[in-house]
């Protein structure tokens, strides 16, 4: 997705683009089992409806930026976001497991 992204400028009506970001949003949810994770991915998605729309960019436009240049940075944002979220995930994983052998390997109290 981050890559689609910085290859994609937006800022005008791109319906592939934004099927293509949509799609790889919807996968990455359903791999992931985790609330937060799919509210960042729901974030990119109505993002970029905006990114990849004839006009919904404008709205977002700054004194010192396009609309369009917003969009795509807050979109990175919230894929940043995802990807600290899925690392925090496999630690959390990680330690369980970690916990798990050190118990089992533990000699039996008697």
């Amino acid at each position: 997705m981050r890559d689609l992204i910085i290859r994609h400028r937006g800022g005008s009506l791109d319906e592939r683009v934004l099927g293509k970001l949509w799609d790889l949003s919807r996968k990455a949810a359903a791999a992931v089992d985790d609330g937060n994770c799919r509210s960042l991915l729901s974030a990119v998605e109505g993002y970029g409806a905006q990114l990849f729309s004839e006009s919904g960019h404008l709205k977002w436009a700054r004194a010192e930026m396009s609309g369009a240049h917003f969009l795509r940075l807050q979109i990175l944002r919230e894929l940043d976001a995802f990807h600290m979220r899925l690392l925090q995930l496999q630690l959390e994983a990680t330690q369980d497991v970690a916990a798990t052998l050190a118990a089992n390997l533990r000699p039996a109290q008697r």
